[in-house]
């Protein structure tokens, strides 16, 4: 398939919808191990009598047979000149010449020429979710303009009106009329979704264009020879177009053929009959096929009446099932054997999934998925009604398998009323299981909350994210908890495979304490945690690149990246040359450094850790976040200890040597409170036994430099942060038989079990802190994404207190649906962050590249401060907790735990 077109061949790979049919019959199609699905497409209404049907054979064997020549012109056609006599005795009016063609797009380039060349007039008139076709001059007359603008389609002649809407075609005949060839109209709209107008549009639309002298064109492609119910829908209505066009069920489901009809009097002029020609027309073999099959229908003209009742049938109960699960069924459209279901969306208070799905346009797709897979029925979206569904069998399918549609119909809009989304995406996993239990999950609803402000918000933003660990998929899709891990991991592999970003939930409101308005949405791209960093970086940087242009048409001018979006782009700068001068984009960084560091000091209190006394670490102090978070931590305690990765151990270790030397520097020049490190240093330098000796010259350093902080006139401590006092400040220490105030290192096992207070900040994948090493009483706050720290710990240690770092209270109870799982008015600091800097209609670019500076700290502190956006209470392992639980870890402090297998 990908030989043929690589884009649908991937949407239908990864919709499962790819199967490889061996034989056709009847209404049957077969793979080859036999496994038989029943066709409710019929080729869009191409296969009236089904596959391989014994009269469509029979004319086959008698084109063989007779050794009938295919091509012949310029010399007569037999067969062409016998299926136009046919079409002519059966069409309404004075329709009397057939130009043929291969395809229903060939037929209406066709009208579009013969109309202009015979009323010497230049502009088409159509409407608006119209379906022509695909060449030039179709697409341009097509009314939707997702077919033309990639093609850079001139529509300048074409103009497009609302569909059954009498009175503004009457409006365009009466201002343009002169300059009008013809209106172009399908008598039910097919590809635009099977809208069916009133019953007295088309007639009134033929007596406006007579009245005006424009060509009535009925596009009859789809809704012809069969597909209603009739012959055509301009017979039943006693319509006489000028134009009819014809195609589809014409080939009777075998040959490619479309004919364009028409009125002997839009012959008078000869420059169409001089000039339009094509190669395969008047083909003798395609239409002897043709023939075939009209002669069959009009032998069996049962198959009509058949058709409008079972149509008939099929429409009353699919209404039944709408007003059996409310809210699951927008609309139910058109009639006869050309029907369509069109779907209620369904947004991130339910699912982030199905609300991610259905702005990428693919719940069509995963329901008709879902329905070929699990109970072998094939229907089809619509390509440009992304929440419709086609039902469009051939004219011979069976009242019994119509029931067995009706009925898996039923169970998926059962499925879509309860939530119970489980079922619907467990064929993307290989798992084809008929639904049997289907769990109420509306109880899980959590609303879409905005704020209640009546002012209208002056900018918007978009936040670019994604899932860090497998186990959010069940937190924002209740009934995924169904899954296990292995089977939610193959889904965010399916989603990887999808590559399109999409909207998860947009808030049209959100207000601060201030009184100013924004807006915005969060964006996803289809990657979980470990798939953002295992996919080619490139791959990952195109979709958040595409997120952004999204985000972009959606109105947004502030761009946040959450997770591990920042990581990929190397801190936005592989994103940043797309912002246009009045856009800015922030890493979300420093919020989520000020709150997790906030966090883990509340924590501690209320443990009773003292900060002077206990032993802090920064598990991940070589990251942007983690290098912040020591440096705000220095400022609070008085022993840290950096960790980094074991990997690339030496350029580590030099690493965090640098970091030390910068926390020295930073607590010297910048922090001027006698606290944390600071505290640390100067009462070692007003230690008398100090002074004295070798370390005289050290001390005094270091002291000139205290004093060049201090004063009024200080203006080179930037210029200072370059110096290296490190060696000074560890020879001090250890001359008098202390620790150094800073260690560092990258085996976190060998720090564990002397650790008071703990910050996780890492970028790695995994569990990193042992149950068994940690120390009893200990605090540990997780900034990552996904957690380092498992619930193993939470299981085998309740004396240790675990923590949730870098979670905001909003000023109002906000909630983006599902809300990541967190109560309304409680979300991340980088997504805060994101809506601060918009709220504040701020202009500052924050952590590109991962530079973040005091500063920026600062200004985010401030702007959190004026807009009310506070440290939000204690979580621990995705669950609120108060004091109480707190008091349950105190108890638990110094009682015998579990003894790990590691012991």
């Amino acid at each position: 398939m990908k030989r043929l077109n690589p884009v649908v061949a991937d949407l239908l790979t990864i919709f499962k919808m790819d199967k490889k049919y061996v034989r056709g019959e009847g209404y049957y199609l077969y793979e080859a191990d036999g496994t038989r699905y029943t066709d409710f497409i019929a080729q869009y209404g191409a296969i009236p009598l089904g596959y391989n049907h014994e009269a469509i054979w029979a004319a086959l064997d008698e084109i063989r047979e007779n050794k009938l020549p295919s091509l012949c012109q310029p010399s007569t056609p037999i067969k062409a000149v016998e299926l136009a006599q046919f079409l002519c005795d059966k069409m309404p009016g004075n329709l009397s010449v057939c130009t043929f063609g291969q395809s229903g797009a060939e037929a209406v380039e066709a009208a579009i020429k013969l109309a202009r060349a015979a009323t010497r007039k230049r502009k088409i008139v159509s409407t608006w979710k119209s379906f022509h076709g695909k060449t030039a001059g179709a697409l341009a007359a097509t009314g939707q303009e997702v077919y033309q603008k990639p093609f850079f389609i001139d529509t300048a002649d074409y103009i497009k009106i609302p569909y059954n809407d009498e009175a503004a075609l009457k409006k365009v005949l009466q201002e343009q009329g002169d300059e009008i060839a013809g209106f172009l109209v399908e008598p039910v709209q097919g590809e635009g979704g099977v809208n069916v107008p009133s019953s007295t549009y088309l007639r009134k639309a033929q007596e406006l264009c007579r009245q005006h002298g424009v060509l009535f064109i009925l596009d009859e492609i789809q809704t012809g020879l069969g597909r209603m119910g009739n012959w055509a829908v301009c017979v039943e209505q006693g319509l006489e177009p000028d134009i009819l066009l014809l195609s589809k069920a014409l080939g009777g489901g075998v040959v490619p053929i479309g004919v364009c009809m028409s009125t002997s009097a839009l012959w008078e002029e000869d420059d169409f009959g001089k000039n339009h020609s094509s190669t395969f027309a008047n083909n003798n073999f395609t239409c002897s096929i043709s023939l075939a099959y009209l002669k069959y229908l009009e032998q069996n003209q049962h198959l009509f009446q058949q058709v409008k009742e079972n149509g008939a049938y099929m429409r009353e109960r699919l209404l039944q099932i709408q007003q059996k699960w409310p809210g699951v069924i927008k609309e139910v459209r058109g009639e006869a054997y050309l029907q369509a279901i069109e779907f209620e969306e369904i947004d991130a208070g339910d699912s982030y999934e199905f609300s991610i799905l259905c702005s990428q346009g693919g719940l069509g797709y995963l329901v008709c998925g879902f329905l070929l897979n699990v109970y072998k029925l094939r229907i089809m979206p619509y390509l440009n009604q992304e929440m419709a569904v086609r039902i469009e069998p051939p004219l011979t399918i069976s009242r019994e398998e119509i029931d067995k549609l009706l009925y898996a119909i039923d169970r998926t809009c059962e499925i879509l009323y309860y939530r119970d989304f489980y079922h619907l995406y467990r064929y993307t996993i290989y798992d084809n299981t008929i639904p049997e239990t289907i769990t109420d999950y509306r109880s899980k609803r959590r609303e879409i909350v905005n704020s209640s402000t009546t002012k209208e918000p002056h900018r918007r933003f978009s936040f670019i994210a994604h899932y860090p660990q497998t186990r959010d998929l069940a937190i924002n899709t209740p009934s995924f908890e169904q899954f296990n891990e292995t089977e939610l991991s193959n889904i965010l592999e399916w989603q990887a495979d999808y590559g399109e970003p999409g909207v998860v939930c947009t808030l049209s409101k959100i207000s601060s304490k201030h009184g100013d308005v924004a807006a915005g949405s969060i964006i996803a791209i289809p990657y979980g945690g470990p798939k953002v960093l295992e996919r080619p970086r490139k791959e990952v940087v195109s979709a958040i690149r595409a997120a952004i242009r999204q985000g972009r048409e959606m109105g947004a001018t502030v761009f946040g990246l959450g997770a591990y979006t920042s990581i990929v782009t190397r801190g936005g700068i592989d994103v940043r040359d797309m912002m246009l001068d009045h856009e800015i984009l922030t890493t979300g960084n420093t919020f989520t450094v000020i709150t997790s560091v906030n966090a883990l000091l509340t924590g501690a209190a209320k443990m009773d850790i003292t900060l002077e006394t206990c032993r802090g670490a920064v598990i991940g102090a070589n990251g942007s976040i983690g290098r912040l978070c020591a440096i705000l931590l220095s400022q609070k305690m008085e022993n840290i200890v950096l960790i980094g990765r074991k990997s690339n151990e030496k350029v580590n270790m030099e690493r965090l040597r640098e970091l030390a030397n910068e926390i020295y520097l930073h607590a010297i020049l910048y922090h001027k409170k006698r606290s944390g490190i600071r505290e640390r240093i100067l009462s070692m330098l007003e230690t008398e036994p100090v002074f004295g000796g070798g370390l005289y010259e050290t001390r005094k350093r270091l002291y000139e430099l205290f004093l060049t902080a201090e004063s009024s006139e200080a203006g080179n401590s930037e210029e200072r942060m370059n110096e290296v006092i490190i060696d000074d400040i560890e020879l001090l220490f250890r001359q008098a038989g202390q620790k150094p105030p800073i260690d560092y290192g990258v085996d976190i096992d060998y720090f564990l079990p002397e650790l008071d207070a703990i910050l996780v900040a890492t970028s790695s994948i995994g569990e990193l802190l042992h149950p068994e090493l940690i120390k009893s009483g200990a605090v540990i706050c997780d900034v990552s994404r996904p957690a380092n720290v498992g619930k193993i710990v939470q299981e085998k240690r309740p004396d240790v207190l675990v923590i949730e770092g870098g979670l905001v209270k909003f000023p109002e109870e906000l909630a983006f649906g599902q809300n990541l799982g967190y109560k309304p008015g409680v979300n991340l600091a980088c997504l805060s962050e994101t809506i601060l800097l918009t709220l504040e209609n701020s202009n500052r670019n924050m952590g590109i590249g991962g530079r973040i500076t005091m500063e920026d700290m600062y200004y985010i502190q401030g702007l959190a401060e004026k807009h009310g956006f506070t440290l939000a209470s204690l979580h621990s392992f995705e669950k609120e907790i108060d004091d109480d639980y707190i008091e349950r870890v105190k108890a638990a402090v110094n009682k015998p735990q579990v003894v790990s297998e590691f012991s």
